[in-house]
C-alpha cells in the first residue's frame, strides 16, 4: 500500500467468494462450475470513504464539485484522491473522465497479468451514471499505483460512492491457467522503491508506456517480494 497515513481505512482486497450467498439448490447459480471457475479467483477492492461528486457543464467546459452532503473525507484530502482528467484524455468529448487514486500496487516475482474490471455483480454499480474504465497490465514488471477511472455519461446524476461499496474486481492470470492467487502484504523495501521509481510518471515523458516493458524487465531485480512481518 502506497499511502503514508490512515492506512487502516483502506481494506485489503477480499475474495468475492466471501460475499456470495448460499446456493438455493444444487443446481443454483453458485453450483455452476463455469461460474465458480470465474468467480473463485476474483478479488474485490472496496471504497475507503463516502464520496459524492457532481459535474456541471458550462458551455464547452466541465466543472467537478464535491457535494458535502454525502461526502466523508476532509476537503484538504480530496485533491489527493480525486481527479478530473483533461478533456483531450477522454474517450469522447462530451463524457468527462474522473479518476480516484487507490493507494494500492500489486507485484509478483513470476509473470502475472492483473485485470481491473467493473464490479458487475454489485448492486451499487446499478446507480452509477456511467461506466468504469477497465485495464490490464503485467504486475511482475509494472507495479504501478492503481486508479479507478470512471466515464461520466449522465451529468444529471451525481456519482455517489459509499464506504465499503465495491469499486472494482481484480483478476490475476499466470502461466498456469488454474493457479490460485495468493495475495499478501509486502514490504516496501529500498530495492522495490528504486525499481518503482523507474516507472513513476513515465506518461508525462512519452506515450505508449507499455513499450518500456522490455526495459523494465531487463532492469528488474530477480526477486522483489518480501512478505511483511506483522509480528
Amino acid at each position: 500500500m502506497d499511502e503514508p497515513a490512515a492506512k487502516f481505512v483502506f481494506q485489503a482486497p477480499e475474495k468475492l467468494f466471501k460475499s456470495r450467498s448460499r446456493a438455493l439448490s444444487n443446481r443454483a447459480v453458485q453450483a455452476c462450475p463455469a461460474v465458480n471457475e470465474y468467480e473463485r479467483d476474483l478479488y474485490v477492492l472496496k471504497s475507503a470513504f463516502d464520496l459524492r461528486l457532481r459535474c456541471i457543464k458550462r458551455q464547452d467546459a466541465f466543472d467537478l464539485h464535491v457535494v458535502d452532503d454525502g461526502t466523508r473525507i476532509d476537503e484538504d484530502l480530496v485533491a489527493r484522491f480525486v481527479f478530473l482528467m483533461k478533456p483531450d484524455l477522454w474517450r469522447q468529448s462530451d463524457k468527462p473522465v474522473i479518476q480516484l487514486r487507490l493507494p494500492y500496487f500489486f507485484l509478483s516475482d513470476k509473470p502475472c497479468f492483473m485485470t481491473q474490471t467493473a464490479p458487475h455483480m454489485s448492486q451499487s454499480i446499478l446507480k452509477w451514471p456511467g461506466l468504469m474504465i477497465s485495464g490490464r497490465f503485467p504486475i511482475n514488471i509494472w507495479p504501478r499505483i492503481l486508479n479507478w477511472a470512471f466515464e461520466w455519461h449522465d451529468l444529471e446524476k451525481d456519482v455517489v460512492i459509499r464506504r465499503n461499496d465495491p469499486l472494482c474486481y481484480l483478476y490475476f492470470e499466470t502461466e498456469h491457467l488454474r493457479s490460485n492467487p495468493n495475495l499478501f502484504e509486502i514490504e516496501n523495501t529500498p530495492e522495490l522503491q528504486e525499481y518503482r521509481a523507474g516507472l513513476a510518471a513515465v506518461p508525462k515523458f512519452m506515450s505508449n508506456t507499455f513499450s518500456l516493458f522490455e526495459t523494465a524487465l531487463e532492469r528488474r531485480p530477480k526477486e522483489l517480494l518480501r512478505r511483511k512481518n506483522c509480528e
